[in-house]
């Protein structure tokens, strides 16, 4: 697959905000020696139909994509996640993990009655619903830090690969797709992800993740 590969050059070079970098040194990642394990997606709910959507299966890259259909930051970045899944075909799985109040909001995305949702944004991957909130919970425990939306995580054999925050706003802000596509290759190449930005430069007690919302008012 090379579907943003022509993106590398502006993901390295555009001025990116470091709070919404993948540092060597992020707690998610662990180390080569000892990752964090992945999250425990048992009790997710999927809400779209497994023959078109099929689930993931033993030892496939598996993508989960964080959002809220009320943050409307996530809307464009589920595009590309759509470009994502239909580039790497069945060698990857994707499933976009709705955490909002409950299932409506993504049904109502995907239904999309009005067609400003899934029509405008076409949605091409699994739709699951995190219930009790179970999967964020585990994921902001391991990072120790709010989960701010959209944000994607790569998992392999039961563990989490790599990660990427994509909650920046703004028309200049990389978008760091050429990112995970290059490790996503490399695991399917049986290797470890490569090493992009370095160690945090960030002090612990100024690293502090604020999620910035849009609220989607839209009134049925």
């Amino acid at each position: 697959c090379a579907c943003f590969q022509t993106c590398w050059k502006r993901s390295r070079n555009v001025r990116g905000k470091d709070k919404y970098k993948t540092w060597d040194d992020d707690r998610i990642l662990g180390t080569a020696e000892g990752r964090i394990a992945a999250p425990d997606l048992k009790d997710i709910e999927y809400l779209t139909d497994e023959k078109h959507y099929p689930r993931p299966k033993e030892g496939q890259v598996l993508v989960i994509f964080v959002w809220a259909q009320f943050q409307k930051a996530c809307y464009p970045k589920i595009v590309l996640y759509s470009k994502l899944a239909e580039g790497f075909g069945d060698k990857i799985n994707v499933i976009g993990l709705s955490t909002d109040p409950d299932t409506s909001y993504a049904k109502k995305w995907l239904d999309d009655p009005k067609k400003k949702y899934s029509t405008a944004f076409p949605t091409k991957f699994s739709v699951a619903f995190d219930k009790g909130g179970k999967v964020k919970g585990y994921l902001q425990m391991q990072m120790r830090a709010p989960l701010s939306v959209p944000h994607a995580f790569i998992l392999k054999d039961g563990k989490i690969m790599w990660h990427q925050q994509h909650s920046e706003l703004g028309a200049t802000a990389p978008m760091y797709m050429d990112i995970i596509e290059d490790q996503i290759n490399l695991l399917l190449e049986g290797k470890e992800p490569k090493k992009v930005w370095g160690a945090n430069p960030i002090q612990p007690d100024e690293d502090e993740d604020e999620e910035e919302e849009e609220d989607d008012s839209d009134d049925e």
